[in-house]
């Protein structure tokens, strides 16, 4: 699908049923749904979605997420598929 950033956080709080996780950079762009930096994961891609997957987030390591915070501003597209 196509969305758009819809804002720019930085030191911010996930929350859901079950779990609090604190992000340096938040990227949303489907409501609760967004880019941020898994600094709690040591193993980013391949495979890992089939055992220990995000909530529906793109978790992403912490110097990526990083680059992609400092690049974007809201209102870029966001292309995922």
């Amino acid at each position: 699908g196509v969305w758009a950033i819809d804002a720019r956080t930085t030191d911010y709080y996930l929350t859901g049923e079950g779990y609090r996780s604190h992000v340096n950079f938040w990227l949303p762009f489907n409501g609760n749904v967004g880019v941020h930096d898994a600094t709690w994961r040591d193993k980013f891609g391949g495979q890992i979605y089939k055992t220990n997957g995000s909530h529906g987030c793109v978790n992403t390591p912490y110097e990526a997420a990083k680059k992609i915070y400092e690049a974007v501003s809201i209102g870029d597209p966001v292309i995922v598929y």
